[in-house]
């Protein structure tokens, strides 16, 4: 059973066969303060005794029987009552399994108990699309900054004029656009499809694979009219008819700069094309 000195209240343990029945008088170890401790009354007839607690394993590893567990008050009818109740929970959840199985009535299928239950369980987006799509929309921003400025610029200034000064017939309207506004345009019409492409990427919008797949050959097509219409600047350029080593240079720039340019597309489009990424779409 457990003791405890009034005094200091240090706590101990003593085992109640082995007291008298008039009790003991005891010496507290810390403060050697004196106090009686009287043995506790026999446990009523017909009464449970356990030598281990059910509840919380106490145990005074001695033949000493207890009706009340001194450490957590546990009484042997009050853990069969609470085993009781939960083998019922399990039958009835059991049942319940069972029933809806069945071929009766769904409209006779009762609902489980609240507490059993299983909590609702949000699904989380994959960490391999969380990632790409962020990515997605920080290069969609990006670029979006990137074409806003080229097209301020663009219609800031009168360009027609400006290259035409120092030629003697000056340039059309659509030849100054397609060399210098048709690309920012182009950038900027791509940088919000991808970025609302992931978006919905991000989201598990059904459908948004392909729109961020569609988003990615976009990004190459955008990277070769940019380069093609750098090659064909690089070859009007030139004051007399270019020779085979000036286009083959230009060429090779125009080719190394496109494959700089797609390479993220590129590699978006293997990402999205792996199998972390497509079963989550499957």
């Amino acid at each position: 059973m457990k003791i405890e000195c009034p005094s200091c209240h240090l706590t101990g343990t003593v085992n109640e066969v082995e007291l008298p029945p008039c009790g003991r008088r005891m010496t507290c170890p810390r403060c050697k303060h004196d106090f009686h401790v009287e043995k506790p009354a026999a446990p009523p007839a017909g009464a449970r005794l356990m030598s281990t607690c059910p509840a919380c394993q106490y145990s005074t590893f001695t033949d000493e029987m207890f009706a009340v567990c001194p450490k957590c008050g546990t009484t042997a009818e009050q853990h069969q009552a609470l085993a009781r109740k939960q083998q019922e929970r399990e039958q009835d959840r059991r049942n319940q399994e069972a029933l809806q199985r069945s071929y009766r009535n769904p409209d006779l299928v009762v609902a489980p108990p609240r507490d059993l239950q299983q909590p609702d369980e949000t699904p989380r987006t994959a960490k391999p699309i969380e990632i790409t799509a962020w990515i997605c929309l920080a290069a969609g921003g990006a670029l979006f900054i990137y074409a806003v400025a080229g097209i301020v610029t663009y219609y800031s200034r009168d360009w027609q004029a400006i290259l035409s000064e120092p030629v003697l017939e000056p340039f059309s309207k659509l030849y100054v656009f397609a060399h210098l506004g048709l690309i920012p345009w182009l950038v900027l019409l791509f940088s919000l499809y991808l970025s609302a492409a992931a978006f919905q990427f991000g989201k598990l919008r059904d459908g948004s694979l392909q729109r961020l797949t569609e988003a990615a050959w976009i990004g190459i097509a955008v990277a070769a009219t940019h380069q093609s219409v750098a090659f064909y600047d690089w070859v009007t350029i030139s004051s007399s008819k270019p020779g085979f080593s000036y286009s083959a240079i230009g060429l090779f720039n125009a080719l190394l700069l496109l494959a700089l340019l797609a390479a993220p597309c590129a590699a978006l489009l293997l990402i999205l094309r792996s199998d972390r990424i497509t079963r989550e779409f499957s």
